[in-house]
């Protein structure tokens, strides 16, 4: 059962990441093979998997939605997406799986900060964009301003660590 629900998982975290954007439609042949090779299997799962990506972006999202529909996944609204990636992107800085904090800005700014819930998705999403924008953020970096880079870091850490422990 447990193998079952991290496969149902990461069905919906591609889900996820297709509406919010972190998913491009040429990307979504890749996606469903990968799905296909967790154990998912549909038609047009099939089918999207054997497409090249080459295809219109129209054509790949609908065949995508098909495959959702046909596995039962719900679709999403585009608040909800925001708000798991912004709860990605804070899991993923506290894992270390993100070490590049221009990087992490240029992801946060790119969603709605209206779609963040008051408490710790909220104090993430403000904490992150103190940084203005990923090229700010560089030329913090670049300038040398490491007391000022140094405290916004910590205060980007705290609150993405506050947000993950709120998930727990």
């Amino acid at each position: 059962m447990a193998g079952r629900v991290r496969v149902m998982e990461s069905l919906r975290v591609m889900a996820m990441r297709q509406v919010a954007g972190r998913l491009w439609p040429e990307h979504l042949p890749m996606a469903a093979a990968e799905l296909l090779a967790e154990g998912h299997d549909s038609p047009a799962l099939r089918e999207l998997a054997g497409w090249s990506g080459g295809e219109r972006s129209a054509e790949l999202v609908q065949l995508w939605y098909q495959v959702l529909d046909e596995l039962g996944v719900e679709r999403l609204e585009l608040a909800e997406a925001e708000r798991w990636a912004l709860r990605d992107a804070a899991a993923r800085l506290v894992s270390g799986q993100i070490v590049s904090l221009p990087d992490l800005v240029g992801e946060v700014t790119g969603l709605d900060i209206d779609n963040a819930e008051e408490g710790p998705e909220l104090r993430f999403s403000l904490a992150v964009r103190e940084g203005c924008c990923q090229w700010c953020v560089e030329d913090l970096i670049a300038v040398g301003e490491p007391e000022l880079l140094a405290a916004w870091e910590t205060k980007v850490r705290a609150a993405a660590a506050a947000l993950v422990a709120e998930a727990r």
